[in-house]
C-alpha cells in the first residue's frame, strides 16, 4: 500500500494512492508542534504501508523526522521528491530547477493531467504562488506573493498600534469592504489586494496565450480565497496530494 504525504510550511498532509489515484485523505498542523503533527499521521496509518512518497517544503529537519518515524513504525524508507528538469508531460520554466520548490513541480503535474491545456495553478498557503503551464505542458514561469498573515504580521511589526489581526474569511459586500476597525481594514487590504494581483495575473496569462487557461486553486485558505477572486477558479483541495498519487502509478 503506498502513502503519499505533503509537508508545507505550516500543514502536514496525507492520503494512500491506489492506482494512480487519492483516497483517504487526512492532515494536522506542524507549525507549533511536529510531534504532535506527525502523531495524527500515524495514528491514522492502516497497516500494510510499504511505499512512501513525500513532497517537503518544511526542511531538513521535518524530513529526517518523519524518515525516522516511519522506519519505526512501517520499515519504510520515504522516497522525497525533487523539482526536475522535465518529467510527466511538463518542463519547468526555472534556469535552476532546484530553486522552484517540490510543491509547486508536483501541483503542476497534476493540473497539465486534469487540465488538459494551458493551466494555471493558485496555491493559498503561508505563501501564495501562482504557476502557468502552456497547453504543451511548459512552465512558463510564476509568481510568489505572502499570504494575507504574513502581510498582516509585517505590518504589525513595521508600525505602531497596528497589533494583531484576524484574517478576513469571506470577502464583504459594497461599502462593507472598507474596514471600520483597524484589524478588518488590515484584513480586507491584504486580502483585496491579493486578490486583485492574481486576478491581473490570469488576465495577462489569458491576454498572452491567447486562450482562457484552467486556473485551479489549492492550499489550505483556498476556500476564504476563492470568495475574494473574479477569476472563475476550481478548487482543488488536495492538488498536491493528487499530484504525488498520480506519479505513484505512472513512472514516465
Amino acid at each position: 500500500m503506498t502513502l503519499v504525504i505533503d509537508i508545507g510550511n505550516t500543514r502536514i498532509k496525507w492520503g494512500r494512492a491506489e492506482s494512480g489515484k487519492l483516497i483517504a485523505t487526512g492532515s494536522a498542523l506542524h507549525i507549533e508542534s511536529i510531534d504532535a503533527a506527525l502523531n495524527a499521521l500515524f495514528s491514522a496509518l492502516p497497516e500494510g504501508i510499504d511505499d512512501v512518497l513525500v513532497a517537503n517544503v518544511a526542511g531538513e529537519a521535518m524530513a529526517s523526522r518523519l524518515a525516522a518515524r516511519l522506519l519505526e513504525r512501517c520499515g519504510v524508507k520515504p522516497r522525497f521528491v525533487a523539482t526536475e528538469t522535465a518529467r510527466f508531460g511538463i518542463r519547468c520554466g526555472y534556469d535552476d530547477p532546484a530553486q522552484l520548490g517540490v510543491d509547486r513541480w508536483v501541483a503542476m503535474i497534476a493540473a497539465h493531467r486534469l487540465a488538459g491545456g494551458a493551466v494555471c495553478v493558485i496555491d493559498a498557503g503561508t505563501a501564495v504562488t501562482f504557476d502557468v503551464l502552456d497547453p504543451a505542458g511548459r512552465h512558463l514561469g510564476g509568481l510568489i506573493f505572502a499570504g494575507p498573515r504574513i502581510i498582516a504580521n509585517a505590518l504589525d511589526r513595521g508600525t505602531d498600534r497596528i497589533g494583531s489581526t484576524a484574517d478576513a474569511r469571506t470577502r464583504p459586500h459594497g461599502l462593507d469592504l472598507l474596514g471600520t476597525s483597524t484589524a478588518d481594514a488590515v484584513g480586507h487590504g491584504g486580502m483585496l489586494g491579493l486578490a486583485a494581483a492574481l486576478d491581473a495575473a490570469a488576465t495577462a496569462v489569458e491576454s498572452a496565450l491567447g486562450v482562457a487557461p484552467t486556473v485551479l486553486l489549492t492550499g489550505g485558505d483556498a476556500q476564504v480565497l476563492q470568495t475574494w477572486l473574479e477569476t472563475e477558479v476550481q478548487l482543488r483541495a488536495d492538488l498536491v496530494l493528487e499530484g504525488l498519487a498520480f506519479m505513484t502509478g505512472n513512472r514516465a
